[in-house]
């Protein structure tokens, strides 16, 4: 199948690779730049919370499906991403206590308007990403063979132009995808001490890898073995799965709790965007050059939006941990006054 719109969402992790490829086109830094800008605009007003936006939610369901997968939704890191879309979500510090292998900051922070991240810092992410996505496929894929999923007719200009904002959903929606698909095949490249479980058959074992991430022969995998897959990740590192997590904007859209969250339901493309926004090295503050400052304002609540209602969970473990060290604090007292009247202090001479 092949899509003539960079507003037809990717369906696996090959079509987003090639999805990023169509978007930058050939010229690259003018619309990497300006969905950078339309990425700031649509994330850096959305408050930490649950909403819904129709369009976002079709690509979230694909998104879910190609996670859901037999050959993924094992993994630990892809199983914690699964429960995003499905399960409440605690948007606060505790998250991370709870989960530290599988929690980000954005995860509860808005690290758009939070760390003062700037469009051009999120567009300068986004090329990183989209150069370590290049620099894999050229040399997974067969020239002679390969195919992409977007035609010569899906570019910046013919889909995205006149409404930018439709093109950040896309970029939103397929995030986890991206983020899950890269750190799966580094996790098959290099199982380290995993090693000896293995299928002894490494060929057979990395085509169905592949196929269940959108790659078949003869577009690539004739040639593949693990070590040339490495080579091909040679980029991939913290810094770029991070950029790519962050994009996804786990914050608003993410662990729906059915039992205490409303949705602010929102229509996607009604409005031109107004702002944008930075990842830098990871979305948060690490990634922001020194040139472009911190003092970002988040952006005014657009009308029309309702004002999510956070779950009552988190402020509940707040009050119980206040009274907690009130409770201690007062038996302290107590066995003090105790010990005092068992041992009374003798007058000094």
């Amino acid at each position: 199948m092949v899509f003539n719109s960079l507003t037809e969402a990717p369906r696996n992790l090959k079509e987003s690779i090639d999805w990023l490829m169509a978007l930058k086109g050939t010229d690259a830094r003018k619309n990497l730049e300006a969905i950078g800008y339309a990425i700031y605009d649509f994330l850096a007003d959305k408050p930490v919370g649950f909403m819904e936006l129709p369009a976002l939610e079709k690509i979230k369901s694909v998104a879910k499906e190609f996670l859901g997968q037999e050959e993924l939704k094992d993994r630990f890191y892809v199983s914690a991403l699964l429960k995003r879309y499905t399960e409440p979500m605690g948007k606060n510090f505790l998250l991370r206590l709870k989960s530290p292998w599988t929690t980000h900051r954005s995860d509860y922070k808005n690290v758009v308007n939070r760390w003062g991240v700037k469009p051009g810092g999120i567009a300068k992410n986004i090329a990183q990403v989209v150069s370590v996505c290049d620099v894999f496929l050229e040399h997974i894929k067969s020239p002679d063979q390969y195919k992409s999923a977007y035609s010569s007719e899906a570019t910046w200009d013919a889909s995205c132009a006149k409404k930018p904002e439709d093109c950040a959903v896309v970029l939103v929606g397929i995030a986890p995808m991206l983020y899950a698909g890269l750190l799966f095949l580094l996790d098959v490249a290099n199982p380290g001490l995993l090693e000896c479980l293995l299928p002894r058959n490494e060929k057979e074992f990395l085509r169905k890898v592949m196929k269940a991430l959108g790659y078949v022969e003869p577009e690539c995998c004739d040639f593949l073995s693990r070590s040339n897959l490495l080579h091909a990740l040679h980029y991939v590192d913290k810094d770029v799965l991070d950029s790519i997590y962050d994009i996804a904007g786990f914050w608003a859209f993410y662990g729906v709790d059915k039992t205490g969250v409303q949705s602010a339901k929102q229509s996607v493309g009604t409005e031109e965007s107004a702002g944008p926004e930075g990842v830098a090295k990871s979305v948060e503050a690490e990634g922001v050059d020194a040139a472009e400052g911190k003092g970002g304002e988040a952006a005014e609540q657009p009308a029309g939006v309702e004002e999510p209602v956070i779950a009552e969970e988190p402020v509940k473990a707040v009050k119980a941990a206040k009274t907690v060290k009130a409770a201690k604090k007062a038996a302290k007292k107590l066995a003090k006054k105790a010990r005092q009247k068992k041992n009374p202090i003798p007058d000094p001479q």
